[in-house]
């Protein structure tokens, strides 16, 4: 990791768990917010619990996504750091993750759109579970970096 963010190995479990709590926490709102978008829907609290299982997957998933991103950028602390071609390519990695997750949920009649939600025309796929994973990952990352990096100071 690199050393003028001052990060360092004791520094990962706090970092990661600020990105699976946030991270948690806005696909939560995320999931619950588009479930009536999916067939099947029964009201907030009868899909509650399929949106809560749907958010950990996804804060797993952003996990890994940020450890990736950390290791290529030999920082816990990139997402202070980036370029905005960096956020970009974030979001094309997000955007291809979610093309290819809906479409083998899809597949795989794990679960099927209503008429109301908006196709994404050339991937054929939800529009809202695609912008999930375009736009939540770098929203998620920033917080949680800017997060970490203030309760580190107060910590020293």
């Amino acid at each position: 990791m690199k050393m003028e963010n001052k990060s360092n190995l004791k520094d990962l479990l706090p970092v990661c768990s600020i990105v699976l709590v946030i991270g948690f926490s806005l696909n939560l709102i995320w999931e619950n917010a588009q479930a009536p978008l999916y067939r099947g829907y029964n009201g907030f609290f009868g899909h509650f619990w399929t949106c809560l299982v749907a958010s950990v997957i996804d804060a797993l998933v952003l996990l890994l996504l940020y450890t990736l991103f950390a290791v290529l950028n030999r920082s816990l602390y990139w997402p202070l750091n980036v370029k905005p071609w960096q956020y970009g390519l974030l979001a094309l990695f997000g955007g291809l993750l979610a093309v290819w997750f809906e479409k083998w949920a899809l597949a795989g009649e794990q679960w099927a759109y209503t008429d109301e939600m908006p196709i994404v025309p050339v991937f054929d796929v939800g529009l809202l579970p695609f912008l999930q994973l375009l736009l939540l990952p770098g929203l998620t990352f920033y917080i949680s970096a800017t997060t970490a990096k203030l309760n580190l100071f107060r910590r020293r």
